[in-house]
This record gives C-alpha cells, sequence and structure tokens, in this order.
C-alpha cells in the first residue's frame, strides 16, 4: 500500500499533527465561505450544496372547490409509447387522486422539446394546489449547456410560484441511467438545486429506467405511433406514477 499524503514511509518517523484550533478554525471559516457563496447563487462551484428539499409534497385539499393541478413536461408526461394515452402517468396519476375529491387538470408537454421551450408554452393558472414538472431529459439529449438549463429551469419554478403563490412542487428528474456518459447526472443534480431553492420535492427515475421490463420493446403501435426502446411503456409508466404518488401527501 502506498504511503498516505504527509505522512513519511520510514519507520519511526512521527507524522505532524495539525493542532486542533487550527482545524476548528479552519472548517468555520470553510462554512462562511460556502454561506456567502449560496447567497450569491455559486453554490455550484463549491464543496458546500443547499439543504435537499422535502421528499414528500404537502398538499391541501380545498373544500370549496376541485384540486387544482398543473403538470408541466415531455414526451413522458406526453405518455408517448403508453398503448393508450390514458395510460400514461399523467392520467393515472389524476385518476388515483380523483379518488378522494374532484381534481381539475392543467398541463402543457411537449414531445422533443427542451425546457426552454416548453417553459414558454406554459400558461400558469391561478390558485394552483400541486405542479408536477417533468423536464430536463431533451436538454440531456440536445447537450443543452447545464447554465442555460439551470437559468430556464429557475425561471420556470419562479413563474409557478410568482402565478400561483405558494404552489407546492414535484420535480421530475430525466428518463435515463445514473452515470451515463451523456451527463444526465448534471442535469439531475441541478433541477434538485434548483427545486430545493423553492422548497420543492425533487423525485428521480434513476431507479425506473434500468429495468427492462419498463420500457419498449420497439416495433409495436403504440399511443403516438411505433414503440421504442426508450420511453416508458404501460408497465414504466405505471411505475412512474407510483412513485410520484407516493411523494404526495394530501391533507
Amino acid at each position: 500500500m502506498p504511503p498516505r499524503p504527509g505522512r513519511r514511509s520510514a519507520a519511526g518517523i512521527p507524522t505532524r499533527r495539525v493542532p486542533y484550533r487550527v482545524v476548528v478554525l479552519g472548517l468555520a471559516a470553510l462554512s462562511v465561505a460556502a454561506l456567502c457563496l449560496g447567497a450569491l447563487g455559486l453554490s455550484g462551484v463549491f464543496p458546500f450544496s443547499p439543504p435537499a428539499a422535502d421528499s414528500t409534497v404537502q398538499v391541501d385539499r380545498p373544500d370549496e372547490r376541485p384540486l387544482r393541478i398543473l403538470f408541466v413536461g415531455d414526451s413522458i408526461s406526453y405518455g408517448l409509447n403508453a398503448e393508450r394515452q390514458d395510460l400514461g402517468f399523467r392520467p393515472l396519476m389524476v385518476d388515483a387522486l380523483s379518488a378522494d375529491g374532484p381534481i381539475q387538470e392543467f398541463h402543457k408537454n411537449r414531445a422533443g422539446a427542451t425546457t426552454r421551450t416548453v417553459s414558454r408554452l406554459v400558461d400558469v393558472p391561478e390558485n394552483l394546489d400541486l405542479a408536477v414538472v417533468e423536464l430536463g431529459t431533451n436538454d440531456v439529449v440536445h447537450q443543452t449547456a447545464p447554465d442555460e438549463f439551470a437559468r430556464s429551469y429557475r425561471a420556470l419554478l419562479r413563474r409557478l410560484h410568482t402565478e400561483s403563490p405558494g404552489v407546492p412542487l414535484l420535480c421530475v428528474g430525466t428518463w435515463g441511467s445514473a452515470g451515463g456518459a451523456d451527463g444526465s447526472d448534471a442535469y439531475n443534480t441541478l433541477i434538485d438545486e434548483e427545486c430545493a431553492r423553492q422548497g420543492g420535492a425533487f423525485v428521480s427515475l434513476y431507479g425506473l429506467y434500468p429495468v427492462e421490463a419498463n420500457r419498449g420493446p420497439a416495433g409495436r403501435d403504440v399511443f403516438g405511433g411505433a414503440s421504442d426502446r426508450f420511453h416508458p411503456n404501460d408497465t414504466g409508466y405505471r411505475a412512474i406514477a407510483d412513485l410520484l404518488l407516493g411523494r404526495i401527501a394530501v391533507h
């Protein structure tokens, strides 16, 4: 085993110890620097990150009107590759949530579109009770510059809170595998961070994509045309719906 950095390999020569007071002062200085950079929005360039968002979205069901939900997304929200459109994760979630009361659904999704493109198409309703944002997969595919993606995603979440103050946010990660050569990890980190800044909950799909039963096979006649090996199938969409429903607590 090679000697550790800062130690001499010769036997009998003691290593130099840093005084405890120096260590404490150094850590305190690093913490202050992290807080300052976080306030400037530069946490991504420092090894400290903002606290993770709550893993569960708390939703209050109103007594006098239906629960109002907005879905914003791409082809995954559209339900591409499901046998029928009503078997996509969005209709499945609406159906499940309506079991305890009426639902008024709003949605805007565009297959193949990046976050910037979709966000420009969204008209945010007032008095929303929940917003589900499923974007970023096409930014990975098109290799949108991470800083541009972060700006677009941040602007969308801020607009949601401006047009419908206090709406709980559920931010869905990209459809893909962890550690991929496409760099999807960087985009998911940004989604998580931006969602946390707005008090929302991030949900990763990394545990679902690698399961072969959740995708394909290619060449079937499905909603939106012929199926492929990338998009979720009926099993995959059900798994996504169940995962997201498990992160929503309706009171």
